[in-house]
């Protein structure tokens, strides 16, 4: 066995046992390359219970539980496998009242009781690990006390799938493609709701709503039976540039940069080969991602509230006077930073305090009402500059 420190990762040739039965657990495993067999002694014969492979995690009810290993674990061929400290593992349920703590581990080691009552099982993704985040990552959601639910942004609406992603990489090796391809499984099969929020734009925030948490894991389970028969696990990792793109869909590589900056094309799209972004990342100067050069609109050519960084301060007080608390607080609740800024910077300090405060109780607003008091702030701000409809 061979460690890397800077990595936290041990190396195992095939055969090789990573932990035996009866011994006392104090970390678990996240499989970073290779596969591992699960197994027990019975009547002095080995019986494999489970087979796991990349992204899976196994030896977690040790630390979890205190007890001694249930079973033993051994490299089926040469692999590296991520140390998890109890530490990392309650991450997750740390944000938990201490009863959703126990159910938590009750379910876990359910779900241990199956694998072992289901041999010759593999695992061709991360899926089942994605699906076990979720499960602990939503019961913490619901839980919320309602002072601390009032803190976090669309919590009616579910758990935030930026947020839910975030997690997910702190504890597994996978990429944002498996985290959505996952996501849009599930959904998919109706398994999970998900329902979106911004303005109908493409970068809108997604929330995650688990459906039925009492059969969640085990219809994704057999869910993730079917898709190993199939190539559905696997995410797609075909690629075109943008020239391509635009090749086949007939258009012009500057029309979808423009409906890229305008955020109408999914950022699940957008991907960059690491080694060559980062060196081109590194020859630009200090601050270059720290701000974006914006090209300067013609009131004629006014969107939507995001566009109010091209009006003038008088203007948009006189706008705002006339459009009322109510329809203020549903462009604050899908503007972007600056232009909320520019909303609030335009506000008495009284009077933006109480449209910050309604919006932020009333949560996001419905898509379709705020596009259309966005278009009715851009027709009100063009009338007011004497520009024709």
């Amino acid at each position: 066995m061979s460690t890397k420190n800077a990595q936290n990762v041990k190396s195992y040739f095939k055969g090789q046992s990573i932990y035996k039965e009866g011994q006392k657990g104090t970390v678990a495993f996240m499989i970073q390359k290779g596969s591992v067999n699960v197994y027990r002694t019975v009547d002095g014969k080995k019986v494999v219970t489970d087979r796991l492979g990349r992204g899976e995690i196994f030896g977690e009810m040790g630390p979890l539980s205190g007890n001694e290993r249930s079973s033993s674990a051994e490299a089926a061929e040469y692999c590296d496998l991520m140390i998890l400290t109890e530490q990392v593992i309650q991450t997750l349920l740390s944000r938990c009242p201490k009863t959703i703590q126990h159910l938590t581990k009750i379910f876990i080691r359910r779900l241990r009781r199956a694998a072992e009552s289901s041999p010759q099982k593999t695992h061709k993704s991360s899926f089942l690990s994605i699906c076990r985040i979720l499960e602990m990552a939503h019961n913490c959601h619901t839980s919320m006390k309602p002072a601390d639910a009032k803190n976090v942004s669309g919590h009616k609406q579910g758990l935030a799938a930026t947020a839910f992603a975030k997690q997910v990489k702190q504890i597994l090796l996978v990429s944002q493609l498996e985290i959505d391809n996952t996501i849009d499984q599930l959904s998919a099969l109706k398994i999970i709701t998900v329902t979106k929020h911004g303005s109908g734009k493409a970068f809108g925030e997604r929330y995650l709503a688990v459906n039925d948490m009492v059969t969640f894991f085990q219809v994704a389970s057999n869910l993730h039976k079917e898709l190993s028969k199939t190539s559905a696990l696997e995410p797609e990792l075909e690629y075109l540039d943008i020239h391509d793109l635009a090749e086949e869909v007939e258009a012009l590589p500057e029309v979808l940069y423009k409906k890229m900056a305008n955020m109408e094309i999914p950022e699940t799209l957008f991907f960059f080969h690491k080694n060559s972004a980062l060196t081109w990342a590194g020859d630009q100067e200090e601050d270059f991602f720290k701000r974006v050069k914006r090209k300067k609109k013609k009131i004629a050519d006014l969107e939507d509230v995001n566009d109010l960084v091209f009006v003038d301060n008088s203007t948009c007080k006189e706008v705002f006077a006339k459009l009322g608390y109510y329809k203020l607080g549903v462009l604050l609740s899908v503007a972007e930073e600056e232009s909320k800024k520019k909303i609030l910077g335009n506000l008495a300090k009284k009077i933006a305090k109480i449209v910050q405060d309604e919006a932020e109780e009333r949560g996001p607003a419905d898509p379709a009402e705020a596009e259309d008091v966005s278009d009715e702030l851009i027709e009100m701000v063009k009338a007011a500059k004497g520009v024709s409809l």
